[in-house]
């Protein structure tokens, strides 16, 4: 009975139900299917899917590189059964049914740049020294080279090379890593992917993607390799610094035969180097389904003296918070080519390889461009436009030029009569502005005894009236008492009683004669040094405990009233200072 594909079950029995959560809110890098407020920000953003189909599970991790930052943002495992023997991994309907099952538990908005992996085994991997020439004959020389390595006719492989660098077992000659493989698994691989969703960007090989990782994310030294243990087969992984060799060997059982085609592997390492001293191994490192297998790591331990250690923590690339970082970390190893093929996706691998056939690149390229070309002729089309109208604007001109004249004669003859109308509004404001000008310079009093006596008054004190009437002096009794008549002609001069009311929510009468009345009768007006008030006093029995309902709170209510000194009186004053 054929298994229906199905999720993950992760260590200690635990079923992965859903890896993948949705992202509703913004990390320190924002979701990459979010719209951008500009294309100059989107530029800096780039979304990538590594989709790893292995023998029994796809594992997929979606990364997002934001300016110099590398941020895990989903990743999802779905197992499917393995194919059966005798049948072609890659031809099996399960992988397209667990893609199937992973576009149907995440949404894209927009077709999403995507890098597959290509397993060990079904890629090819030589390397290869050739001799010291100019760049313009390096290629020519490398497709020679390429038919000498490649077992296969080149029209059935997708092929691409990568120069090493960093050890160079031949100082004469320049080291060439070539990696292939056949056009008809590639093109299994492509079909099993072939989703609207996805823009397939590029196809890489697992060793490849798992090297891009270790030189990116892990601290690597010395000389390391790299034991990636699968169902079918393993891939070996040797890193000298930048320079790197692949192997896969059809072996995955733990046993005498495992050790001994990875010890073989690295001697045959050590044997490519003129001295067999220069290069010494410091660490094992595993990776892959099976890295937590407690008898390959024991097994390792009692073979080999190097270091071991298993991928499980991550340097440079950093985990969103949307992202379970328990789950993630207990399958790190296990995600390491799909996090690989996002490295490379993004730009930051250590190599340009992609088996992605050179027509399907062309093909992408273009429709890449095909926006940029629709800019491009709206564009043209505009400067057609622009260079119409400005031909039709340059005609208009030369009609209107006989009437450029008229319209300037009939330009000054308006402004002659705007002239005349302005003089006339000017004559007759004139005489308003005489008026406005006579009238005594005593109107500015109210201005300022107003503003200055509102000044003075404290701010838990509300004034709730200011009165003023003219009043003959004899009629209130204020003070020092009545006034002076004048003696030529005994008519008593009116003077001016002001006065205000208001509330104070100190509760003493001793803190409305010090802050209120006092500063009334140390009052100046219009620069003078003597005070402009005289008999300021509060009004008799106008003090008493009310309740302020705009304060909500006790109060006590206050009236106070002054008379305003004449001219004379202040004139007089200051000629006895």
């Amino acid at each position: 009975m054929k298994k229906s594909a199905k999720t993950r079950f992760l260590p200690g029995n635990m079923k992965m139900m859903h890896l993948l959560k949705s992202r509703k809110h913004a990390d320190t890098c924002k979701p990459a299917l979010q719209k951008r407020p500009s294309l100059f920000k989107q530029h800096n953003i780039k979304t990538v899917l590594g989709l790893d189909i292995g023998n029994n599970a796809l594992k997929a991790v979606k990364i997002i590189k934001k300016n110099n930052e590398v941020t895990v943002v989903d990743f999802d495992i779905i197992e499917y059964p393995a194919a059966l023997p005798n049948t072609k991994l890659l031809e099996s309907h399960h992988i397209r049914d667990a893609i199937k099952i992973f576009l149907s538990k995440h949404t894209f908005s927009k077709k999403t740049d995507v890098v597959v992996s290509v397993p060990g085994q079904l890629a090819l991997s030589r390397f290869s020294t050739i001799p010291l020439v100019s760049k313009k004959q390096l290629k020519s020389l490398v497709s020679f080279e390429a038919q000498q390595q490649i077992p296969f006719d080149l029209k059935d492989v997708v092929w691409d090379y990568h120069r090493l660098s960093g050890r160079t077992p031949n100082e004469e000659g320049i080291e060439i890593g070539f990696f292939a493989s056949k056009r008809e698994t590639l093109d299994s691989i492509i079909n099993n992917i072939s989703f609207p969703e996805f823009n397939l960007t590029g196809i890489l090989s697992s060793p490849l993607a798992i090297y891009n990782l270790v030189l990116f994310d892990q601290h690597v030294e010395g000389p390391t390799i790299i034991v990636n243990r699968e169902e079918e087969n393993t891939d070996l992984i040797i890193i000298d610094h930048a320079h790197f060799w692949l192997r896969t060997i059809p072996l995955h059982e733990v046993n005498a035969d495992f050790v001994k085609e990875i010890q073989r592997s690295m001697e045959y390492y050590k044997s490519l180097s003129k001295s067999t001293d220069t290069v010494h191994f410091e660490k094992l490192l595993f990776v892959g389904n099976k890295s937590n297998d407690p008898l390959l790591q024991k097994t390792i331990q009692d073979n080999f003296t190097y270091k071991v250690e298993l991928l499980n923590t991550l340097n440079n690339i950093r985990i969103s918070r949307t992202v379970d970082q328990a789950l993630f970390s207990g399958n790190c190893a296990s995600l390491s080519v799909a996090l690989g093929l996002a490295i490379q996706g993004i730009g930051l691998g250590k190599t340009a390889i992609n088996l992605l056939p050179k027509e399907r690149i062309l093909a992408a390229q273009i429709a890449k461009m095909k926006p940029y070309a629709v800019v491009a002729l709206g564009c043209f089309a505009l400067l057609i436009a622009i260079q119409y109208i400005g031909l039709r604007t340059h005609i208009s001109k030369l009609n209107n030029a006989r009437n450029y004249h008229q319209a300037m004669l009939q330009n000054v003859k308006n402004l002659e009569n705007t002239y005349k109308n302005a003089d006339k509004i000017f004559n007759e404001k004139k005489s308003e502005l005489e008026f406005i000008s006579s009238i005594d310079p005593a109107r500015f009093f109210w201005i300022e005894s107003t503003e200055k006596l509102l000044a003075s008054i404290p701010d838990n004190v509300s004034i709730n009236s200011l009165q003023s009437s003219w009043i003959d002096p004899d009629a209130l009794n204020i003070g020092e008492g009545k006034a002076k008549k004048n003696q030529k002609d005994s008519i008593v001069k009116k003077c001016l009683l002001m006065g205000i009311r208001g509330e104070s929510r100190e509760p003493g009468i001793r803190y409305i004669e010090e802050h209120v009345l006092q500063p009334i009768k140390n009052l100046t007006l219009s620069g003078q040094k003597i005070a402009a008030f005289k008999n300021v006093e509060l009004v008799p029995n106008s003090c008493r405990q009310v309740y302020s309902e705009a304060e909500a709170t006790e109060c006590i209510s206050f009236e106070i009233r002054w008379l305003v000194k004449s001219q004379e009186e202040i004139i007089a004053e200051s000629e006895k200072m």
